[in-house]
């Protein structure tokens, strides 16, 4: 931009030798398209980096590996990738008939211990067996309904459903594989709730705060510029954490931080893919007259994404 404004006055000025408002191109008109130059950038263009900061934009979603609570091979694979799944939906089945003799066993072991403490409570009332007999028979009892419900639960897992609203992006689970509890087979994405990510420099985040206007275009919407607003600033950053394992810290290399400021963009509708990106800008309180130039050229930015 700054490269398009000394152009722009050079070309004024060679207008002007020829139309005869100067005779000739003096020593000043061949120095000032420097000057402007500078004066335009100490004075305009530098403040535009925290008045009017702009950076790289990227849409994430959020991500879970789906960790089946039982062990057994993979009898049924049901989801598709990149196909919506809603919540609840089923994923993959694991085979069930451990689980399912599991709880047969389980109800076999309560209904005896329930015929136990049936008959001796019986006795119990003509004083033929001791009262704590009949306490132990309850205690049984209790415990054999506890193991019909781990059972049951145990069978319910082997099939494994959607945590949430979500697509698989890439199915790599085949009916024969073999499964373990707690290790993730999948990963599933929520892409219901995207965040679009902006991220500045540490020089430029000094203005910005949470509500002020903000603008994006992406690669993938050429021609087009998503209005919205900041709704939050992550002011930390991998550099600034340390490893609290009880050794001695080590002090990071000094590098250019970057932050991340999130937007809450309009879409009107449209999905913003994961990992689609672009350039954005945020529209702080301060320097709001030559804000202009920015938004022009982010304007700029998104109609040359046709190309």
């Amino acid at each position: 931009m700054i490269m398009l404004l000394v152009g722009g006055y050079t070309g004024l000025l060679w207008v002007l030798v020829k139309v005869g408002v100067f005779p000739k191109w003096y020593g000043w008109m061949k120095i000032s398209p420097i000057v402007v130059g500078v004066v335009a950038f100490m004075v305009i263009f530098l403040p535009l980096n925290w008045n009017a900061p702009m950076g790289g934009t990227v849409v994430t979603v959020g991500s879970v590996g789906i960790k089946p609570a039982v062990a057994g091979p993979v009898t049924e694979v049901v989801a598709v990738s990149h196909t919506p799944i809603a919540k609840g939906e089923v994923l993959f089945e694991i085979d069930k008939t451990p689980y399912a003799a599991a709880v047969l066993q389980a109800k076999a072991q309560l209904s005896l211990a329930q015929d136990q403490l049936t008959r001796k409570a019986k006795l119990l009332a003509s004083n033929t067996v001791a009262e704590a007999e009949v306490e132990a028979l309850r205690a049984n009892v209790s415990v054999a309904e506890a193991a019909v419900t781990l059972a049951e639960v145990d069978l319910a897992n082997a099939t494994v459903r959607a945590p949430f609203d979500g697509i698989i992006p890439a199915m790599t689970l085949l009916s024969g594989n073999r499964v373990t509890p707690n290790v993730p087979v999948l990963a599933f994405l929520d892409i219901d709730k995207p965040v679009i990510n902006l991220v500045l420099s540490q020089n430029q985040i000094r203005n910005v705060k949470p509500g002020q206007p903000a603008e994006a275009v992406f690669k993938a919407f050429p021609g087009q510029t998503f209005q919205g607003t900041v709704s939050g600033l992550y002011l930390t950053s991998p550099d600034a954490e340390y490893d609290l394992d009880g050794a001695t810290p080590e002090v990071p290399i000094i590098t250019d931080t970057t932050y991340v400021v999130v937007l809450d963009l309009e879409t009107h509708g449209q999905t913003l893919p994961p990992g689609s990106s672009g350039q954005g800008l945020v529209l702080t309180d301060q320097g709001t007259k030559f804000q202009f130039i920015n938004q022009l050229t982010l304007r700029m930015t998104t109609w040359m994404n046709f190309f």
